[in-house]
């Protein structure tokens, strides 16, 4: 990790050690040992932190180390940002719904997928001096997923990210996600009645068109409904080869009836099958032993590659 990343996180026991007090001079190595900082990091961390202005010393000269420091009001005022954002689930979901993506975009190797298990050793694990989540992890993957940005491979012991077209432009326009997908193009055909005359923009064929003075319609692309009753059946299928528990199998039965009714639309339709995946992955070392793993990573291939 970086220097920076080492002084948020002694800034916060800093803060907490201090009590938020300008006056209160405090000894540097106590704070590395309360932050689970490495002490050969210390003299390029208070150096940062000096350099900064956000802390004052109580003893460094030219041929001295700091032995008590204290902070400033910059340097508390700071801390105190640090310790706000950082207990902010809002703050920490746009953190990765931002980075997740250009990570995976620097890590993925031509051809295949980065290894989500390798952002734990990353320095953006660390968010204003603190370590996210598996779990917030994995709700953000599936939130950049859901917006096609992410395009993620689940196997037992293994998930793999890799960023879509959409994501790659992401990743190379230097935006925050929001700015950038406030700048995208709604995926959908506008249809505009005007004073009993109809005006298509974009391809209308096999949709209904409003009719009467000022009506606006949106056709939205939706799934193939061949392929979708195809990956119905499929899955109908291989849920019996699965040997999962009767609270899974109901559950999956459930799923496999909502795909079939709601999947039509794209968005929920990815849902869904995220869903799906979810129940069925961890069951492939069951369908293996019945000798039917390759139907159900069929199925698993088929469902994104349907809504992916």
């Amino acid at each position: 990790m970086t220097t920076a990343r080492y002084a948020e996180q002694f800034l916060l026991c800093l803060l907490e050690a201090s009590g938020g007090s300008l006056a209160e001079f405090l000894d540097p190595e106590t704070i590395m040992q309360s932050a689970r900082l490495d002490m050969p990091e210390k003299n390029a961390i208070l150096s940062l932190l000096i350099e900064q202005g956000y802390v004052s010393s109580g003893g460094e000269t030219r041929d001295r180390p700091v032995y008590a420091l204290r902070f400033t009001s910059a340097g508390l005022e700071h801390a105190q940002h640090l310790r706000r954002i950082s207990r902010s689930k809002a703050e920490r979901d746009v953190y990765l719904h931002n980075w997740l993506v250009r990570w995976a975009y620097d890590n993925t190797p031509a051809g295949g997928s980065a290894s989500l298990q390798e952002f734990a050793g990353d320095e953006h694990w660390w968010f204003a001096g603190t370590e996210v989540t598996w779990d917030e992890v994995f709700a953000a993957v599936d939130f950049l997923e859901a917006e096609n940005l992410l395009a993620v491979e689940r196997i037992p012991g293994r998930i793999g990210v890799r960023p879509t077209l959409l994501g790659i432009k992401f990743a190379l326009s230097r935006m925050t996600l929001r700015t950038f997908m406030s700048t995208q193009q709604p995926h959908s055909s506008s249809v505009t009645n005007h004073f009993g005359s109809i005006v298509v923009q974009g391809n209308a064929t096999g949709n209904n068109l409003a009719t009467g003075g000022g009506n606006t319609q949106t056709v939205n692309q939706g799934v193939d409904g061949d392929a979708l009753a195809s990956l119905v059946a499929q899955l109908r299928q291989i849920a019996p080869t699965l040997e999962l528990s009767q609270e899974d199998a109901e559950e999956l039965a459930e799923e496999i009836d909502t795909l079939e009714s709601e999947g039509a639309e794209p968005t929920r339709g990815r849902r869904i099958m995220r869903r799906i995946a979810r129940i069925v992955t961890p069951a492939l070392p069951a369908a293996a032993a019945a000798g039917a793993d390759a139907a159900v990573q069929a199925a698993i291939a088929a469902g994104t590659g349907l809504f992916g």
